[in-house]
């Protein structure tokens, strides 16, 4: 994780998720989080695309690991190779929540890990934590 806080109203956030209900159920958190729509980008799959259409970059990516043509693993090297994303704190998402999973995103150089389906009553404080820069490692 970075050694910055990011502020809530100035978090520039990607959200990577091929599935249309998980990204709306994440969005929606995010906003009960503080953090403003404007500032949530959606992406349904490889977000090479994107970084060349916003060469400012973000500031978090949740990011699916489990994606149809790519998975998250590849994409993560791919991001952390880009100068847009490589400062970026990036979240792994995924329904595969035992120890062995966690641990293998922790070694690929995730940032974070929450397991899918999101517990949306934590979700605003795990949001927190992941602003103020703190790893969060929580399989629900």
């Amino acid at each position: 994780m970075t050694d910055r806080r990011i502020e809530a109203r100035d978090a520039r956030i990607l959200v990577v998720e091929d599935d249309p209900n998980n990204r709306l159920v994440i969005t929606r958190l995010l906003k009960l989080a503080g953090i403003s729509p404007e500032r949530v980008w959606e992406y349904p799959g490889d977000p090479a695309a994107f970084f060349d259409e916003r060469p400012e970059g973000v500031d978090i990516v949740f990011l699916d690991i489990q994606l149809p043509k790519k998975d998250g693993y590849a994409i993560l090297k791919e991001l952390r190779a880009r100068p847009e994303s490589a400062g970026a704190t990036i979240v792994a998402l995924t329904a595969n929540v035992m120890h062995q999973d966690i641990e293998r995103a922790r070694e690929a150089g995730f940032d974070g890990f929450i397991g899918k389906p999101i517990d949306g009553r934590r979700f605003t404080e795990v949001m927190g934590r992941i602003l103020a820069g703190e790893a969060v490692w929580t399989a629900r």
